[in-house]
């Protein structure tokens, strides 16, 4: 039998309020009250609030780019009464962050339709064992997994070392990001979203593992272009040891939507 794996708790930021999209040329000014919530899943094992015991396998792992089993707590199961609070959760954003300051997001619809599990133990360890020697100090407290992803599916988080959540509407955490009032640079937002701001920030939203790209300076502004576009490509042609992963499969159309974007923030700055 496996020893016990010692457990972390989880903070979980709520909004404990929606705030209406803005309309057309309205600035958005939003006020929204956040609960800090710290929850012990063991706590919740205990009190049979969580299913015990649950092993699970995932067919194929995008970290780990194989089949891999786990022992992991449901994120659904832990998010269900915690949203029971919001009066209404359309339009909300999930963002986890990791204590490295990598950050992805989604839409909470997404998570909450599909097998998302907070691993704490991969299975295929030594006894006594939750993650190898080389990645436990990454992993942990949590390394978010789902089931039944496809390997070319990019449009889901695989974040490790997960100690926060926080769930908000779109326009209270993203205002500051979104070219509300250009339509031509809204395309790029979302792949920016999807490919970039989980590392790079955008008027401070985002992510912090890299630099931010348009605050108090665009990038767009000190950069080239043509090398922006291959740094992302090749990052360690350009810096020794670069730990930016390569992108070499992003379609140079898709690159120059999130250009258009940059180009199209270099104005918009967040309010001090």
């Amino acid at each position: 039998m496996r020893n016990t794996v010692l457990c972390y708790s989880l903070i979980v930021l709520l909004a404990a309020c929606n705030s209406p999209a803005p309309k057309p040329n309205e600035d958005t000014v939003v006020n929204a009250d956040f609960k800090h919530l710290e929850i012990d899943l063991e706590s919740l094992l205990q009190e049979g609030k969580l299913p015990k015991d649950t092993l699970i396998t995932i067919t194929y792992d995008h970290f780990f780019k194989q089949k891999k089993r786990f022992k992991a707590y449901p994120l659904v199961a832990i998010l269900k009464p915690l949203l029971a609070q919001i009066k209404d959760t359309s339009n909300l954003r999930i963002t986890f962050t990791c204590i490295d300051g990598y950050a992805p997001n989604m839409n909470l619809s997404k998570v909450m339709e599909h097998e998302g599990y907070l691993a704490v133990q991969d299975l295929d360890q030594p006894e006594g064992k939750d993650w190898a020697d080389s990645l436990a100090n990454k992993f942990r407290p949590y390394y978010l997994v789902w089931q039944g992803i496809g390997k070319t599916d990019e449009t889901f988080a695989w974040p490790y070392g997960l100690a926060e959540i926080r769930i908000a509407s779109f326009i209270y955490d993203f205002a500051d990001a979104y070219p509300l009032h250009d339509k031509a640079a809204q395309k790029g937002f979302a792949l920016y979203q999807l490919h970039c701001m989980k590392c790079h920030s955008i008027n401070r939203v985002g992510g912090v593992m890299g630099p931010e790209f348009n605050y108090p300076k665009s990038i767009t502004t000190y950069w080239e272009k043509e090398d922006i576009w291959n740094f992302l490509r090749n990052p360690q042609s350009y810096r020794y040891s670069a730990k930016m992963p390569a992108l070499p499969n992003l379609p140079k159309g898709e690159f120059e939507e999130i250009y258009t974007y940059l180009l199209a923030m270099q104005g918009k700055k967040p309010q001090e």
